[in-house]
């Protein structure tokens, strides 16, 4: 699985350091901090061979200059990619936290889609409150314990089918979408018959499930 934050995280660090490398540098060109305390050295450069204060420009050599400049230039310019990054990654963490959340619901969603695709020709049998026990239970990646199901059958959800599939399709994966679909269709053929109106849900169903504009899909977390 993609990992964003970590790469968010390297790029920040990276920029981070980029950033250090510049101040190092603005901070040697504007203090004179080069090992100018070599006679020999100090005596080939003359001006500007000694330690000066930071504003004591007129004592700059043109190393210094050189070093300053660039030095100030790489620190701005990794500071502001610092930051960007770091935004970036807030966002990030924000949005993926919010998924979460989606994501934690969405075996209860897919619960209640099932119970609805069954009722589509009347009442719910037990053959097929068994299966979708059964699917949810052995074939669903996220866990789930039969108290939950319990949990889930008093209070059921009573929402369209059409709006849990579109819910469902804007936070599933289209592997998983499409492992839904076919659950529905198992559900659907469990008394033996397909009917007009059954038909018709799951060709809704498949509208939904298979539509390429579903947007904020999460991967799954294994």
């Amino acid at each position: 699985m993609f990992d964003g934050h970590g790469l968010l995280r390297s790029e920040k660090a990276q920029a981070g350091t980029t950033a250090a490398i510049g101040f190092v540098m603005l901070l040697v060109g504007s203090t004179g901090l080069v090992g100018f305390r070599s006679r020999y050295y100090a005596s080939s450069i003359g001006r500007g061979s000694r330690r000066h204060s930071p504003f004591a420009f007129e004592e700059y050599a043109w190393h210094d200059w050189l070093l300053v400049v660039v030095g100030l230039a790489v620190f701005a310019l990794a500071i502001v990619r610092w930051r960007a990054l770091g935004s970036q990654l807030s966002s990030l963490k924000a949005e993926q936290g919010h998924r979460f959340f989606l994501r934690a619901g969405a075996p209860r969603a897919i619960h209640g889609l099932l119970l609805q695709v069954a009722k589509r020709d009347g009442e719910v049998t037990q053959r097929e409150r068994e299966l979708v026990h059964r699917v949810l239970l052995n074939e669903l990646t996220e866990k789930v314990v039969p108290q939950d199901l319990v949990n889930w059958s008093t209070q059921p959800a009573d929402r369209n089918p059409v709006v849990s599939a579109r819910m469902l399709a804007r936070i599933l994966e289209p592997s998983e979408r499409l492992q839904v679909l076919r659950w529905c269709q198992k559900v659907a053929e469990a008394d033996g018959e397909l009917t007009e109106d059954e038909s018709i849900l799951l060709r809704d169903l498949e509208r939904e499930l298979r539509s390429t504009d579903a947007r904020g899909a999460n991967p799954v977390v294994q």
